[in-house]
């Protein structure tokens, strides 16, 4: 059972999660989400085959450094999402990332799916670049890199790679027909991520069609 400031966190981030299904994001049992807890080499993760509509603090598990339950979560039918490789990933290259959020919207979806070929969706001058942190003007390019699906992380990781020696301020990827990962200092900064990703993606969307 999560304690303390554990708790605290944990609720945060069932109520981030409450409000992403709201918004259509987390179809199908999709998604999983992550915090740095307490102790910088654990992280309270979604458990893996949850409906997100009905997602409560006892489907929050904690996870060691390396991906694997504690023995307090151990349980039947119990396991991390498939992807806790790519969480335990991120906190390792950034050290001052505590939240990493992976949502499945339809916009991040299709444009990842049909934009994958050309490697990055580009974002500038729209006002609501400034949602992502770091930000200071509109007057700029967001970069979010997109790479293939797989069912292998270290795929995934490695062709990302490439992008985090490219682009050194990035603030998350898409994987294409898949979804978006994005990251950050705390759960509400990260929230934002994805909430301005997805403004962006609707901008981006309309953009293209009118």
């Amino acid at each position: 059972m999560l304690d303390g400031n554990n708790r605290l966190l944990a609720q945060e981030l069932v109520d981030a999660i409450l409000f992403f299904n709201s918004k259509g994001w987390s179809p199908a049992t999709s998604t999983n989400y992550s915090v740095r807890s307490e102790n910088r080499n654990e992280y309270i993760i979604s458990r893996s085959g949850v409906d997100k509509n009905k997602f409560t603090l006892s489907d929050l598990i904690l996870i060691n450094k390396d991906g694997e339950i504690l023995d307090n979560f151990k349980g039947v039918g119990i396991k991390s999402s498939a992807e806790t490789e790519i969480h335990t990933a991120l906190y390792k290259k950034y050290p001052e990332v505590n939240c990493v959020l992976h949502t499945h919207s339809l916009l991040g979806t299709m444009l990842s799916h049909t934009h994958l070929a050309e490697g990055v969706l580009r974002f500038k001058d729209l006002e609501i670049i400034k949602g992502l942190s770091g930000n200071e003007t509109h007057e700029m390019e967001e970069i979010l890199p997109i790479v293939a699906n797989s069912q292998e992380m270290p795929v995934i990781l490695n062709d990302m790679d490439k992008y985090f020696k490219k682009y050194p301020h990035l603030h998350g990827f898409l994987i294409a027909g898949h979804g978006l990962y994005t990251w950050g200092k705390d759960i509400p900064s990260t929230k934002r991520h994805i909430e301005t990703f997805e403004f962006l993606f609707e901008c981006y969307d309309f953009m293209r069609r009118t």
